[in-house]
């Protein structure tokens, strides 16, 4: 279920800590399924788009919870800190998570 990155687009990631990229051990947001939850490991992409998802509360440490897809399957609906916010699949594909568990 892990993501394959390219080591070419990790190299030069802005959020990268101790240049080690966390892909391989890590879940797409954008692979989780209604009614799974999971903590925020990291944020990928550009610098502009990591901060605007770190302002609307994608930070490492969160809990997220999916509620739903949109009905063609894209956006999807999450529980970010008790807000409802609403991503692209292609955004959510650059939040990098722990294994999903099931909501209770």
């Amino acid at each position: 279920m892990s993501p394959k990155v390219s080591p070419k687009r990790c190299l030069h990631c802005a959020s990268l800590d101790d240049h080690k990229c966390l892909a391989e051990k890590t879940v797409k947001l954008s692979h989780y399924k209604p009614g799974q939850r999971g903590k925020v490991v990291q944020v990928c992409g550009d610098p502009d788009f990591r901060l605007r998802l770190m302002e609307m509360g994608f930070v490492r440490g969160t809990e997220i919870e999916v509620v739903k897809y949109a009905p063609l399957n894209d956006p999807m609906e999450f529980v970010v800190k008790g807000y409802h916010i609403s991503l692209r699949k292609k955004q959510a594909a650059h939040i990098l998570m722990n294994e999903p568990e099931l909501a209770a």
